[in-house]
């Protein structure tokens, strides 16, 4: 019925409105139908684009996470106190799309504990990649002293172990590139893994972790 009334619109509009008429009217006719089939095709496979191929963020699971050391030690002459870290993780990331593989160009891990970034913005690691329904794992190691530290963040780590626990956020940063072939996309990710390690255990470890979806911006 609506094909039928898009067609009886273009040959009045042919006919009447432009004066065209006969073979001329059909190959116009036959030209315009051709078009607006394939608008509504290119639609079609847009939309569904946008619930099949689409990519999506993939969000990292904490598999396992070893805390050695996390104390209080006294700084130089001079100096405030020093916080000793040294914290081990086993990310896993899963590519669950079918088509998409997943570049992760640029991924770095930070410790924050109270607010407070201790490990140096510089614990970058190697390129890898995420193949479509695939998992890969990725074993941070995050150790060294945060120097001066303020008393904030002195105070909440004694209220902590009196209270049996220590928590930890690991914040991952990623940049992926969604690729295939001819497309590419650039998305930048954060993600937030609350690590919460009994106070009393030396090293204390745990696992199964699920890290927040946290920030993603569009790059290209």
């Amino acid at each position: 019925m609506g094909s039928r009334t898009v067609g009886g619109l273009l040959v009045f509009l042919v006919e009447n409105i432009f004066g065209i008429k006969g073979f001329k009217a059909k190959v116009i006719l036959f030209i315009c139908k051709v078009i607006i089939n394939s608008i509504v095709s290119a639609l079609g496979l847009f939309f569904l684009y946008l619930i099949y191929f689409r990519p999506y963020a993939v969000r990292p699971h904490v598999d396992a996470a070893a805390l050695t050391s996390f104390d209080i030690a006294p700084g130089p002459a001079g100096h405030d106190s020093m916080l000793r870290y040294d914290l081990a993780v086993n990310v896993t990331f899963f590519n669950d799309h079918r088509i998409w593989a997943i570049r992760f160009n640029q991924f770095s891990a930070r410790i924050y504990f109270n607010g407070t970034q201790l490990s140096p913005p510089d614990d970058t690691f190697p390129k890898f990649k995420g193949r479509t329904r695939r998992h890969r794992t990725v074993c941070p190691v995050l150790r060294g002293r945060a120097s001066n530290v303020s008393a904030a963040v002195v105070e909440e780590l004694s209220r902590e172990r009196a209270q049996g626990w220590l928590t930890l956020d690991v914040r991952l940063k990623a940049t992926l590139t969604y690729i295939i072939w001819p497309t590419r996309y650039v998305y930048y990710y954060e993600y937030d893994c609350w690590l919460h390690f009994p106070s009393n255990a030396t090293p204390a470890v745990i696992g199964g972790v699920k890290c927040s979806k946290g920030k993603r911006f569009g790059l290209s």
